[in-house]
């Protein structure tokens, strides 16, 4: 298990699921922390940065590494960002849960 999905686990309480359902629950969390990571770039990225990355996704063999790798390259503030985006999914699921 990666770094990130080590991390997710120990932040979101997971440590008591099954081995299975943490994988599944992370790769869900993933999912959206991209997505938010994708929408928040879009606002960062120049015109032509916009253009080079619309052709990165075009291609077929393009991953989620690749598309970060990308985003990560443009975006100087990029770990900020991912960093934001987990705290502020966390926030919005965790906590109403709680409250």
């Amino acid at each position: 298990m990666n770094t990130l999905a080590t991390d997710i686990i120990q932040e979101w309480g997971l440590g008591s699921l099954s081995s299975a359902k943490q994988a599944e629950t992370v790769e869900r969390i993933g999912k959206l922390v991209f997505q938010a990571i994708l929408v928040r770039s879009l606002d960062i990225l120049s015109a032509k940065e916009q253009d080079e990355f619309d052709k990165l996704l075009d291609i077929d063999e393009t991953t989620t590494q690749d598309v970060i790798a990308f985003l990560h390259s443009k975006i100087p503030t990029f770990e900020m960002l991912l960093g934001e985006e987990r705290e502020k999914l966390k926030m919005d699921i965790l906590i109403p849960a709680s409250a």
